[in-house]
């Protein structure tokens, strides 16, 4: 690999959606919203996004195949969410991939989601049809491949999804279905930091994506950070839109040296270097004018321990506050 994404344990959480969303065996069933977590166009770096149509509905009608569809691709600008979009058409069976610094020369760092849209009105559709793949080769120093967050659309297919008329693509289980509440983190390693030798440890990135007022609301997320002898402990960290952060600068805990002061158990280093895993949930999203409990957040690790992995965690629960992407101060 390029790694974790292509094993089991990638592929049973990569959607933001209750287990019922999922096929047998907890794999990922298509949808009509992709979100891949980040892209990275900066010097030296190239992202490849991947969208594929498997609807295979060759009937015609009009001057066009019954399984084709309009796809909008989305970039989301980190710092203040401004978006950079681009329209494709896809025909059954039909597959796409860009490079995203020729796709958006406009940007360089943030993240993407890729909706269906009707090729006749333009409008956002029911289109449970798609799947898609990222490669990102700079999140950590080396590719890896990471799946998408994947989102149904709760009406019939070809129906339009947005219900309220507001623009937005709502994950409120009305229009898509609903963000997960709580992210869980199946395993990091501990991180290298100044107080260990030289070679020791990984270095990690988080990315995170505030999907509650996005633009204009700081999100405030709880940790806990577990070692591996279940011992806990606690950190919060604030961000605006979309973030991608050193875990050892999240907290300390998830340092090596930290984890090696614990009452951790020796027994179960990797290589002499500690594990453990953590949960993260949305604590508070607030504006210049509002603010929101619980906010809906989404997250992808990147890692460089012996080789460069990438995975989506798990999820559990449902949050019905998450929207892409709103630029006001008050949250719908």
């Amino acid at each position: 690999m390029k790694l974790l994404p292509k094993m089991a344990l990638a592929a049973a959480a990569i959607s933001g959606l209750s287990l019922s969303a999922f096929a047998g065996a907890g794999a990922p069933e298509a949808g009509s919203l992709l979100l891949y977590p980040c892209f990275d166009s900066n010097r030296g770096s190239d992202t490849i996004i991947t969208v594929t149509n498997t609807n295979a509905d060759f009937a015609q009608v009009g001057q066009l195949f019954a399984g084709t569809v309009d796809v909008e691709f989305v970039y989301i600008q980190k710092y203040d969410c401004l978006e950079f979009n681009r329209t494709r058409r896809l025909t059954p069976n039909d597959t796409l991939s860009v490079l995203a610094r020729l796709d958006n020369p406009n940007q360089r760092e943030g993240y993407v989601y890729v909706f269906a849209k009707s090729p006749i009105t333009g409008a956002a559709i029911s289109w449970n049809w798609l799947i898609g793949i990222g490669q990102i080769d700079s999140a950590v120093g080396s590719a890896v491949d990471v799946n998408p967050y994947v989102f149904k659309a709760v009406g019939a297919q070809g129906a339009n999804t947005d219900v309220n008329s507001d623009g937005l693509r709502n994950l409120d289980g009305v229009e898509y279905e609903a963000a997960p509440d709580r992210i869980l983190v199946p395993r990091f390693f501990g991180q290298q930091d100044q107080a260990m030798s030289l070679g020791s440890g990984a270095q990690s990135k988080l990315v995170l994506i505030n999907l509650t007022g996005a633009a204009r609301f700081t999100a405030v997320v709880d940790f806990l950070i577990y070692n591996d002898n279940e011992e806990v402990f606690s950190a919060q960290y604030d961000f605006r839109c979309w973030k991608k952060v050193d875990l050892d600068r999240i907290s300390g805990a998830f340092t090596q040296s930290f984890l090696l002061s614990t009452n951790h158990n020796p027994l179960e280093s990797i290589l002499g270097t500690e594990t453990g895993w953590f949960r993260m949930n949305g604590n508070l999203a607030y504006s210049s004018a509002d603010s929101v409990q619980d906010p809906a957040i989404l997250s992808a690790l990147f890692e460089e321990l012996h080789g460069a992995t990438g995975e989506l965690p798990f999820v559990s629960g449902t949050q019905t506050n998450g929207e892409l992407v709103s630029q006001s101060v008050f949250h719908d």
